[in-house]
């Protein structure tokens, strides 16, 4: 075990290290400004999303995950290398002497990454018996691993996990597998556990400049050390790595949306984190999509310097989530649980709204649920109304209109499911609200404490 724990190691330490080559590349982080360095909290995930989202498409094409996110390693690195030039000596950062509430905001965050940590070990000796863990998500990496030659054929006959599911989550098992030189079901869990630990440090590096400390470290506690957040992870099942993302996209949003001088940095953020939650399950294109569709929203009656980057980033998350859809157009992959084409069949609609009902009020009462969520729906809802009161409009606006979309297009899947209601929403809503909670929660410190 500790052979294979130092691989995962290994493979986590360079997907860090790609995501600050990255920002270094875009020109986000400048080795010559120490203010900028603090952006390098979200180097973990955005390295993951950089190398996993392309290596997840090659491997359609038989390409081996970890040759081809090697490869693309390589080439960020290399294109920081060029952007720095020549080595120099780096600045030191000036240290202040830090306030109560910067000292509260780091005990907080400190005592959630210390339940974290005390779950560690659970999470890497904890065999994969869920269903779904395995049937789905693993078996998919395992084939991937094992025989990237074979995969794409196999992957397309639907005999390995659902054909249409997408293979970020797949794909990333698939790599640590490699890291550690075998398949192993088990240890594997410790590559969710880290997913959280990133969630932390990247959370805190989008809004600390835009919201005020003890507010992120609130509700980075109520996301991570949430029963649900930490069961879930537990089971290797997608949804909350999903959640995971889709919070940092849709913060990385809103605070982009929140400040005139919209940093590109955040859109980058915005687009990487909510490409990867498209390619995690087959719901994620419905919160990415809802998400691009807020950052539009939101930028009603503003300027072209506002509209053009918006446009930008949302063809930028088109580009990474349109190809998965065409392939699995092309090559006939369709789900049996629903079919969208019934979306826009109003006799179809109208012939099966019994289910809306059932459908609301259950996931109503998950949503509802404060033993495995807190008060969390209640802390949002007061963060809308505390927004709209201190008339942050457009940030509150994007917050509003994704949860309302991202809701909406939940509701609208059941609607359209094949599947029993009863048994489908008790097999599946309680991980289908994790995305709705984490994003929400994700942009409370902009609406109720932002840095004006």
């Amino acid at each position: 075990m500790t052979v294979e724990l130092i691989g995962l190691a290994i493979a986590n330490a360079a997907y860090a290290l790609v995501g600050a080559a990255a920002f270094v590349a875009g020109g986000w982080v400048r080795p010559g400004e120490p203010a900028t360095w603090r952006r390098l909290g979200g180097a973990y995930l955005f390295g993951i999303a950089v190398l996993v989202v392309p290596a997840s498409y090659l491997a359609l094409m038989g390409v081996p995950v970890g040759w081809s996110a090697f490869g693309l390693g390589l080439a960020v690195v290399a294109l920081a290398a060029r952007r720095i030039g020549r080595p120099r000596r780096l600045p030191r950062p000036r240290l202040g002497h830090p306030s109560p509430e910067a000292l509260a905001a780091a005990a907080i965050t400190a005592v959630a990454l210390v339940v974290l940590a005390y779950s560690f070990r659970t999470f890497v000796v904890r065999p994969l018996v869920e269903f779904d863990a395995w049937a789905i998500w693993a078996v998919k990496a395992r084939l991937i691993y094992q025989d990237p030659g074979a995969a794409p054929a196999a992957l397309r006959s639907g005999l390995y996990g659902q054909a249409p599911y997408p293979l970020a989550l797949p794909t990333l098992q698939a790599l640590g597998f490699g890291a550690m030189g075998r398949f192993d079901g088990t240890v594997i869990g410790a590559q969710f556990a880290l997913l959280a630990f990133g969630f932390v440090a990247a959370l805190w590096s989008i809004l600390e400049r835009h919201a005020r400390p003890v507010a992120i470290a609130l509700a980075v506690a109520a996301v991570v050390v949430a029963p649900q957040i930490l069961y879930q992870l537990l089971t290797h099942y997608a949804d909350v790595p999903l959640g995971l993302f889709v919070g940092l996209g849709v913060a990385a949003g809103a605070a982009w949306t929140a400040r005139p001088d919209g940093d590109g940095w955040l859109l980058a953020c915005s687009v990487a984190f909510l490409g990867f939650a498209g390619l995690t399950k087959s719901e994620g294109l419905l919160f990415a999509g809802a998400g691009a569709a807020a950052l539009l929203a939101a930028q009603a009656g503003c300027g072209r310097d506002r509209w053009r980057p918006a446009l930008v980033a949302v063809a930028a998350l088109a580009a990474i989530l349109v190809p998965w859809r065409l392939y699995c157009a092309a090559y006939g992959l369709t789900t049996p649980d629903y079919d969208l084409a019934n979306v826009s069949k109003v006799g179809y609609l109208r012939s099966h709204s019994d289910r809306v009902g059932p459908t609301v009020r259950e996931l109503w009462r998950q949503l509802q649920n404060t033993h495995s969520w807190g008060y969390l729906v209640a802390a949002i809802a007061a963060g809308i109304v505390t927004g709209l009161l201190g008339r942050r409009w457009r940030a509150t606006g994007y917050v509003v209109a994704w949860l309302v979309l991202a809701s909406a297009g939940l509701v609208l899947i059941y609607w359209i499911s094949t599947l029993p209601t009863s048994s489908n929403l008790t097999n599946s809503s309680y991980r289908t609200i994790v995305s709705l909670l984490v994003g929400g929660t994700s942009t409370l410190p902009l609406l109720i404490a932002p840095r004006e």
